[in-house]
């Protein structure tokens, strides 16, 4: 009964305007809906279709100079800037952290400030996507940490580094956690949220459109 009343406020809190998808009013086929929809996205991760939808030239740009520069060159570099230099180690993986970190944590926020105005839900579907193609694009590079395949991009946006040639963020992130291991683990993980996110966001719209009395009166 606590953890529940703890839930509800919580979620009071964050969604004072009862606009995600928490309290959408799930039918049965609705959750078959997305299921299979999640199922069906997952078994294609890799294929067109998914691949299209969550990495295409629209979503790069924005995601590539919030991870570069607002990630990276900004909030990263703060970690040469304030530890001393015997925690050099920590200041690079911090950098490291912060591309994807940054840029995952941007959406995220902008959702957050979203629920709290009334008649934010016009964006959510838009913010959901976006949210769902950074959590692709860390998936994918993540599952690559050891084999270091993908070509990767300096944050100039000029030079091309050739696979392989330097390892990525994410092998700089779990290879002192212990982690490089289960670096497909972690990736895949990421995937699966990310598919989760996209057809929610796919579902979001259909959902604002048809139960558009739902939220006519605000918070109930």
């Amino acid at each position: 009964m606590c953890y529940n009343t703890l839930m509800k406020k919580l979620l009071e809190r964050i969604d004072p305007y009862q606009q995600s998808f928490f309290y959408f009013k799930w039918s049965l086929w609705g959750i078959l809906f997305c299921g299979l929809a999640i199922w069906w996205c997952w078994n294609h991760w890799d294929g067109w279709v998914v691949k299209t939808l969550l990495d295409n030239i629209f979503v790069y740009l924005p995601n590539y100079l919030t991870h570069e520069m607002l990630g990276h060159n900004m909030v990263g570099r703060l970690g040469y800037l304030l530890l001393p230099n015997d925690l050099f180690p920590v200041a690079r993986w911090w950098s490291s952290f912060m591309g994807n970190g940054v840029e995952t944590l941007l959406p995220i926020l902008v959702a957050l400030s979203t629920l709290r105005l009334s008649g934010g839900r016009y964006l959510l579907p838009l913010i959901t996507y976006w949210l769902a193609t950074t959590f692709y694009g860390a998936g994918i590079y993540a599952c690559d940490a050891r084999a270091s395949k993908l070509a990767l991009t300096s944050s100039d946006m000029m030079t091309n580094w050739a696979p392989g040639e330097v390892k990525g963020d994410w092998y700089n992130i779990l290879q002192p956690l212990g982690l490089l291991d289960y670096d497909i683990i972690i990736g895949k993980t990421f995937i699966f949220i990310s598919v989760v996110l996209l057809v929610l966001s796919i579902w979001s719209v259909w959902y604002y459109l048809i139960h558009g009395d739902q939220f006519l009166y605000g918070r109930k």
